[in-house]
């Protein structure tokens, strides 16, 4: 039987090497169309400093920002760094106990968007939440008097942590995914959800309105801010223009007029970026929105030569250190500068690009420039060209 298995080996594929790390790269670091990447963001100094300001300035600024950006500017680009970038400075203690939450899509309602909410905070402090709680009786009385806003959700909350009924020992998580269905709202819940949540004989009441849903995702904050678990969230917003294609006149109203109450409610605990196109079809017909929105900061375009070098560069680096991170290893052979690319093909694709988008009266951007370093990456270490 071993000389069986001992033979079987021969047939066996061997793993295929990575050619790009021969580079020091563990893979191609350059986005493909539509693929962003969190961890590089170069030369958006104007937009990074207002949104660092307002980090720093939580509790007294408005709290607004909006970002213009062709489609290829590199919004999503910079919305996805913008939550990396306040992961890293709250670790560091460089701001307040801020946390970011990204909107991906706006769907088709406010619930889309609230469910992406509930969905990053009750990941994050639910369990936390609940073992404070639970270690603590006499936390949820002392809160009903401080957060008097609360005192619904703290009804909720307090089946979980505080359950009333014997027959709900050892189903603390099921109440919690009941708990997560129930704040998301929208649908009715089950009579076994509700029953999971029913403190003293008193069930939740059903969230079937934005309004509703707004009210309890307010306590959920304010209860975390008053524990210090939370002193605010970052909304980076994105394809906010979306919600205004494909709906009829009826839903855009009535999203545009849960997305201001949105903004109003959470006007104290939340920062909200959001990323745009330059105009935004239908959007001038609703300037409760717009005026909420903030000034808009436009995206800076590559427009050198040099800038380009610098994208191409940062994207070089940031690949490498993932590399020297996976392979738990400094390496003191480690290329620098543009290896295995050159300024050559930096210039010769960036000029390429520039001379086709200036034919239309448009600027270089990242989105289109850094595919096409892509694929020049691509053929020179997959191919050996």
């Amino acid at each position: 039987m071993a000389l069986e298995k001992d033979l079987s080996l021969f047939k066996a594929r061997p793993e295929e090497l990575n050619p790009y790390e021969e580079v020091f790269l563990l893979e191609n670091p350059f986005p493909g169309s539509a693929e962003p990447k969190s961890d590089v963001c170069t030369d958006q100094d104007a937009v990074k400093k207002k949104f660092i300001y307002s980090l720093q300035n939580f509790s007294s600024t408005s709290k607004r920002l909006r970002i213009n950006g062709r489609t290829g500017a590199g919004k999503t680009n910079i919305l996805q760094y913008f939550e990396r970038l306040t992961d890293e400075a709250r670790l560091s203690k460089l701001i307040k106990n801020l946390h970011p939450i990204y909107v991906s899509e706006p769907g088709e309602s406010y619930f889309k968007v609230h469910g992406q909410i509930v969905d990053k905070l009750a990941g994050s402090f639910l369990t936390d939440l609940v073992n404070k709680l639970q270690v603590n009786k006499n936390l949820i009385s002392e809160l009903s008097q401080t957060v008097k806003t609360s005192s619904e959700f703290l009804k909720v909350i307090k089946a979980i942590a505080q359950p009333t009924q014997t027959s709900l020992s050892g189903s603390e998580e099921r109440q919690k995914d009941a708990f997560i269905r129930w704040i998301k709202g929208q649908q009715k819940l089950t009579a076994a959800d509700k029953n999971l949540l029913t403190d003293a004989g008193n069930p939740p009441v059903d969230i079937t309105s934005s309004s509703l849903a707004m009210r309890f995702l307010y306590g959920f904050l304010e209860i975390l801010k008053e524990l210090n678990m939370c002193n605010g969230i970052v909304l980076l917003f994105d394809e906010f223009e979306e919600i205004f294609e494909g709906l009829t006149r009826s839903h855009q109203a009535r999203y545009a007029q849960d997305l201001r109450h949105l903004f109003d409610i959470l006007s104290e605990s939340v920062f909200f970026v959001i990323a745009t196109t330059p105009e935004p079809r239908d959007l001038e017909q609703y300037p409760a929105i717009e005026r909420r929105l903030g000034e808009p900061v436009e995206l800076q375009p590559i427009d050198s030569l040099e800038l380009a070098t610098d994208y191409v560069t940062d994207y070089l680096n940031s690949g490498r250190n993932k590399f020297e991170k996976e392979k738990k290893r400094h390496e003191s052979n480690r290329p620098d500068g543009l290896e295995p690319l050159t300024r050559e093909i930096v210039e010769e694709e960036y000029l390429l690009l520039k001379q086709e988008v200036e034919a239309s009266g448009e600027n270089v951007l990242p989105g289109y420039f850094l595919p096409k370093i892509r694929e020049r990456m691509r053929q020179i270490v997959e191919n050996g060209d």
